[in-house]
């Protein structure tokens, strides 16, 4: 505890007061300079002083009804004193007789200095509740029983526009200037806070909607009890904290998720799902008061199927995937876009969850990566596709066959190009059926590739060739065209140096093949 000086001045006929009352046991805390003086000063700024005197006429003009001046000791008659006063003085410490002992004198100046350390720290720590309260920025208040206001803080008077002093024993509707027909509701409303916190002797919080001179304001209010010496309730303290704009925030970012142009779901740092937005809620048929219980990855995970693995942007701090829903017979391809909610110091506090319908998106890519991969006509890979497939497996055991078709300019040249494509057409179906588990393509006008991994053998690969050759021989004889198909087979066991020279092996097989026709 802090210590205080106080400075005692003696102006009293007995003069050797001022060795006795230094004899006096000391107080802890309390340092005193006693001095002997012909006539008072002017010490009426100062707070620890102690005024001894039995000259009533010298020590009147310092008395005072404010207990807050400094204190006063009359050491003499008392008659002399209290004959001439119209008041009682509040800063009169004590009055000691003139024939009280030496011992008694000693005794109450010990009491004297107890009662001024008390009287500091009375000041010092209501300094403190002052300056504590006035600091912080929520309405404060202290009241008695009955609901009558025994101090504020700095913000309660420049909300309601009054001083403490104005404030201090006034009610609920004078303090916030409550019209007389609202006047009987707005105090009960109040007191029947009150009077909770006291009944359950316990913290209560509260909503309260008040009128200001700003207009209404809503408050989330936090009242105790205050305890008597006696550990009886005798008032409460509340704190006021006004979330109008909060509540006012909250309303506008609602408004601003609702008209975002997807799906949202906010979710707490436990992935609880908190709220949603009117698009989140039509499209997958969640209702908001629904929310209270939904766990939002166990939603997700019951209700979808992964299309692209989630992923975590460190530096965004986003988790990023693709997923698949049904609703309502219908499927929908979904960009799940998680953001973390951060605090200041980088905790996670949140989750924003947007969903994005890119089923469309989606498919029109398949239509351009099938133009762009596959031939118009036939409808199997195109050459650009099958190249750049060898690239991306050339590591990889596998064999290729290089298809030619033998008199297919003919056909042209003498049935027309509508014959042609129709040769081909059958040419494709009957590949892509006997090859149906390997990569098939055109890559030129009546030439076609087949590409088999290493799980299929040599013999049955050349099995397959003798059976597509035989079907393509009836079929053409059938339709009575001469055309009939070469193949040449070309085998790597992976390390593939240039894709041109392995395709050209098996081109050369073929050739070999159409060769040795020619020569039959």
């Amino acid at each position: 505890m802090d210590s205080i000086t106080l400075k005692v001045k003696i102006n009293h006929s007995n003069k050797n007061l001022v060795n006795l009352l230094n004899e006096a046991e000391p107080v802890d805390n309390v340092n005193t300079e006693l001095e002997a003086v012909d006539k008072f000063g002017d010490y009426k700024d100062f707070k620890d002083v102690l005024l001894i005197s039995d000259d009533a006429k010298a020590i009147t003009p310092y008395l005072s009804e404010d207990a807050s001046a400094l204190m006063v000791i009359f050491a003499g008659e008392p008659k002399n004193l209290f004959d001439d006063l119209t008041f009682f003085p509040a800063n009169l410490l004590n009055v000691w007789p003139s024939d009280m002992p030496d011992k008694y004198i000693k005794y109450e100046f010990n009491r004297a200095m107890t009662l001024m350390l008390q009287r500091y720290d009375a000041w010092l720590y209501k300094s403190w509740l002052i300056s504590l309260i006035d600091s912080l920025q929520d309405l404060i208040w202290f009241k008695d029983k009955e609901g009558l206001h025994w101090l504020v803080n700095n913000k309660f008077e420049n909300t309601v526009h009054k001083t403490r002093k104005q404030i201090h024993g006034m009610g609920h509707n004078y303090i916030w200037d409550v019209p007389p027909e609202d006047g009987g509701k707005a105090e009960f409303r109040c007191l029947e806070s009150e009077r909770e916190v006291m009944a359950k002797k316990s913290l209560v919080m509260a909503d309260e909607l008040v009128k200001t001179d700003i207009g209404m304001r809503h408050f989330m209010t936090y009242k105790a009890p205050l305890y008597g010496r006696d550990g009886d309730v005798v008032g409460t303290v509340g704190i006021g904290h006004d979330i109008t704009d909060f509540n006012n925030t909250s309303l506008e970012l609602s408004m601003l998720i609702d008209n975002i142009p997807m799906s949202i779901m906010i979710c707490n740092e436990d992935w609880k799902a908190v709220q949603i937005n009117r698009r989140f809620s039509s499209f997958f048929g969640i209702a908001q008061d629904k929310l209270e219980h939904l766990d939002y990855h166990k939603w997700k995970k019951d209700n979808s199927t992964i299309v692209k693995s989630r992923e975590y942007d460190e530096k965004l701090h986003i988790y990023h995937e693709e997923l698949a829903f049904v609703i309502d017979g219908e499927s929908y391809i979904i960009d799940v876009s998680e953001q973390e909610v951060l605090d200041y110091f980088g905790n996670v506090t949140g989750h924003y969850c947007f969903y994005k319908d890119i089923t469309a998106d989606r498919e029109y890519e398949a239509i351009i990566l099938k133009h762009a991969n596959t031939d118009a006509l036939t409808g199997l890979y195109n050459r650009r596709y099958f190249f750049d497939f060898i690239n991306a497996h050339r590591d990889e055991a596998m064999t290729v066959l290089f298809m030619d078709m033998d008199n297919f300019k003919k056909v042209n040249d003498t049935l027309g190009h509508k014959r042609g494509d129709e040769v081909l057409l059958a040419a494709s179906t009957a590949i892509s059926q006997i090859f149906k588990d390997c990569v098939v393509a055109r890559v030129g006008g009546d030439e076609f590739t087949v590409l088999a991994g290493s799980d299929i053998s040599n013999e049955e690969l050349t099995d397959r060739s003798d059976t597509l050759v035989k079907r393509l021989e009836e079929e053409f004889s059938y339709m009575g065209l001469g055309v009939s198909l070469s193949i040449g087979m070309a085998h790597t066991d992976g390390g593939i140096n240039d894709v041109d020279d392995f395709l050209h092996e098996s081109d050369q097989m073929m050739y070999k093949v159409k060769q040795g026709k020619k020569k039959a």
